[in-house]
């Protein structure tokens, strides 16, 4: 969410400062030229969200449903009352609500157990409020949330990771104080446990992660709540310790990372600062056994607060949204294709997931005025 401060020299930044649209590479921005490897965008007839939704989480459930938790809901990014009440996506384009969280949350996580259920852990219960230190996990069979425990520390703009045990690890955040943090937590949700992990080389909010070799490798973010970084971080598993990775070319925080069926890691767009003014069309990619990032293909428009808004096809194409227009990375990881629907306005922390037969679900956003949006789009990537 918004980098927050409180009780600190810096005060909370203002929201209408923290979203408003940067300059950036956004002059070079081509006209949108469909081509083969695009795809269509339609608005969902009848999968509009009960109600808007904007830095949610969206979580694929094993039996192909969508689990839309948390956000906020009203001009300002206020509302987040209303994003406990969580939605599913059904197969047939039905979007319905189910149980209601114990607790108001956005930039949480939402991570898929083994199990088919889904951990929800920290975020801010609220915008301008400090962050919470709550567990949940939701049951499919149920429809229902039940806490399972607490963090050792309150935090949001984190991240977890499934470690192959069935625990989760999270890591950084931001804490009650408005400062990054270096703590990770390792969570287990079967029991409830929480025990320290191992800490951070350095401060990080605001980061993604995605997996190299096994191991998570955490990306870009902030340390200090201003200003982007280069860092890398990979956990290793087996030491259970966390190693210094290759720097990015560019500093970034609130971009996106994947990794491709390859194993090369994909970085997509990002600001050089929390605030947005230098918003990227650039990415960066990281092949298997390599130790440093080479330039990738450029967007199409430069992308900001994406980090939920990117969705691996099968096929091994990326659909990446936020933004004005859905975009294709090809097969061959080569170039960028937008799509030939705009999503009718410039979106920012909304949610792209993959489903079966190559299609992607897009929920929710807010736009430059950081107003949310209930509209979906599904984009059927062919």
């Amino acid at each position: 969410m918004h980098r927050r401060r409180y009780g600190v020299a810096i005060a909370a930044l203002a929201i209408a400062v923290s979203c408003r649209p940067g300059a950036g590479d956004r002059s070079e921005v081509p006209s949108p030229r469909p081509g083969p490897d695009t795809a269509e965008a339609t608005p969902a007839a009848n999968d509009e969200m009960s109600g808007p939704r904007a830095v949610h989480r969206a979580t694929l459930l094993p039996d192909g449903r969508v689990l839309l938790t948390g956000g906020c809901s009203t001009a300002g990014c206020g509302g987040a009352a209303a994003g406990a009440l969580a939605e599913v996506r059904h197969p047939d384009g039905s979007v319905v609500t189910v149980g209601r969280m114990h607790g108001s949350r956005l930039s949480h996580t939402a991570t898929l157990l083994p199990n088919g259920e889904v951990l929800v852990a920290g975020g801010y219960p609220g915008e301008g409020a400090p962050p919470t230190d709550s567990l949940e996990v939701f049951d499919p069979r149920t429809g229902t949330f039940r806490v399972v425990g607490r963090l050792n520390e309150a935090r949001a703009d984190h991240s977890t990771s499934l470690l192959p045990d069935g625990r989760v690890l999270v890591a950084g955040g931001t804490d009650a104080g408005g400062q990054a943090l270096r703590s990770t937590e390792v969570v287990d949700p079967s029991t409830g446990a929480v025990s320290q992990g191992s800490t951070l080389p350095r401060p990080r909010s605001a980061h993604v992660v995605t997996d190299l070799g096994g191991d998570p490798l955490v990306v870009g973010g902030s340390a200090d709540g201003i200003r982007a970084v280069r860092a890398t971080f990979r956990y290793d598993v087996a030491a259970e310790r966390w190693r210094r990775g290759p720097d990015l070319k560019r500093p970034r925080v609130k971009c996106a990372a994947v990794t491709l069926p390859d194993g090369t890691v994909l970085v997509l767009g990002g600001s050089g600062d929390v605030e947005g003014r230098s918003r990227y069309r650039s990415t960066e990619i990281l092949r298997a056994g390599s130790d440093r990032f080479l330039p990738g293909p450029p967007l199409a428009e430069p992308r900001y607060k994406i980090a939920d808004a990117v969705a691996l096809l099968q096929d091994g194409r990326l659909v990446v949204a936020g933004g004005t227009r859905p975009e294709v990375l090809d097969r061959r990881g080569r170039s960028f294709r937008t799509l030939p629907t705009t999503l009718g306005g410039q979106w920012s922390f909304q949610t792209a997931t993959a489903l079966a037969g190559g299609e992607v679900f897009v929920a929710g956003g807010y736009d430059d005025s950081i107003t949310p949006t209930a509209r979906t789009w599904l984009v059927n990537a062919g």
